[in-house]
């Protein structure tokens, strides 16, 4: 009864982070439309100049965000469905480095100023920091410690949903625009990086259970 009544609320908040990960990717989508018209005013002459960076973050970033939660399924972590779990995995790699190289060149033109730059760039800073320390500690076979930088990885991946929660709730406060793309350039990544520290300090234990 206690090992099910702990895994109820930790499968509802996986199905939670796969639906908001479905969404935003479905949203995300349009701008593989290459309509101008999506972008919004202040960063259209920006972003139209620099499709391809745009694209390539996006891409990346849509591979990883949608490629996450299944990686943190316990299942496909079993011997039978290891290999899907691993070439995922890869793809997963792949799409932190491609965004994340890709959003250190976006962060540079990102609208608000230094403070936005600052914010947007220490994301895909630690995005990518994150996802190498994930992957040095598998290659080693550390599988711990690899499960831990993942799990920190994925709370910088998510910056993606929390983003787009943020404008809308700043928009229905009344809140400037450029005060809160400003705020938002790192509310939408440091609050998901401490939350998921503090998690992995305090229930660290019943996660390794549940991955058994």
């Amino acid at each position: 009864m206690q090992r099910l009544s702990a895994t109820l609320p930790t499968k509802a908040a996986w199905g939670l982070m796969l639906f908001l990960a479905l969404g935003i990717g479905l949203a995300s989508s349009r701008y593989f439309t290459l309509n101008p018209e999506i972008y919004f005013p202040e960063q259209r002459a920006v972003y139209m100049a620099h499709t391809v960076a745009i694209i390539g973050h996006i891409s990346g970033s849509l591979a990883a965000l949608l490629l996450g939660p299944f990686q943190f399924l316990p299942r496909l972590r079993r011997k039978r469905w290891l290999s899907i779990h691993r070439w995922s995995g890869r793809i997963y790699l792949v799409g932190i480095a491609v965004g994340g190289l890709f959003g250190l060149y976006v962060a540079q033109m990102a609208y608000g100023g230094l403070v936005t730059h600052l914010g947007f760039t220490g994301l895909a800073l630690f995005w990518l920091y994150s996802g190498y320390q994930a992957y040095r500690a598998i290659r080693r076979g550390d599988i711990q410690t690899h499960k831990r930088w993942m799990f920190r990885n994925y709370a910088a991946t998510f910056a993606a949903v929390t983003l787009r929660l943020w404008l809308p709730l700043s928009m229905a406060l009344g809140i400037d625009f450029t005060l809160a793309y400003r705020m938002i350039a790192w509310l939408c990544w440091v609050p998901n990086v401490l939350i998921i520290e503090w998690w992995l300090h305090q229930r660290w234990p019943l996660l390794q259970n549940l991955s058994r």
